[in-house]
């Protein structure tokens, strides 16, 4: 798909890394799956990858975790 953010690149599948802040807790997810912009380096995650992290950022959270990074893995 062409980049919506710089309107030159073009994007292809490749890996994030997502940082995700609630409160007083700090996640790190590593080698997320998604598109990345060949021009700006702009990253996009999928809807249903986005619903993954924020699961997973959630039970962290409420396990207690102040700070952690995690390698992101396919449920």
């Amino acid at each position: 798909m062409k980049c919506p953010i710089c309107k030159h690149g073009s994007t292809h599948p490749g890996y994030a890394s997502i940082t995700l802040e609630r409160d007083d807790a700090t996640l790190v997810f590593k080698h997320v799956p998604a598109e990345v912009c060949d021009n700006c380096g702009e990253e996009f995650v999928s809807e249903e990858v986005t619903g993954s992290l924020l699961e997973r950022a959630s039970i962290a959270a409420a396990e207690g975790v102040r700070v952690d990074v995690r390698e992101y893995r396919v449920a």
